[in-house]
């Protein structure tokens, strides 16, 4: 994920004084921190889901699920802030429909 994130520098901190390589890796920390956090939420809303669905989740599975994926983070596109958006009664954007069935 850091590496992905500092796509601008080619993967490198390219500030001369100590202070902005400082800055920049403290940037990049946040910004690595928030992208895990959003995953891990939105993860349990996943689990939440499929337990709802009557699916059982085993301690097993985590085996599998990280919160570090980035894929979806939009790096080198547009972006929206749209004020308004649907929500959940979580607060949260309601989850996609999986369309493979």
């Amino acid at each position: 994920m850091a590496i992905v994130a500092r796509f601008g520098g080619d993967g490198f901190i390219r500030k001369k004084q100590e202070g902005e390589q400082q800055i920049t890796a403290k940037c990049l920390n946040l910004l690595t921190n928030i992208v895990i956090v959003w995953n891990i939420i939105y993860i349990q809303e996943v689990l939440k889901q499929l337990q709802m669905e009557g699916l059982s989740i085993n301690a097993d599975d985590f085996e599998h699920i990280s919160p570090a994926p980035f894929e979806h983070i939009n790096r080198l596109g547009k972006y929206s802030f749209k004020t308004e958006f649907e929500k959940g009664n979580n607060g949260l954007r309601p989850l996609r429909k999986n369309t493979t069935n």
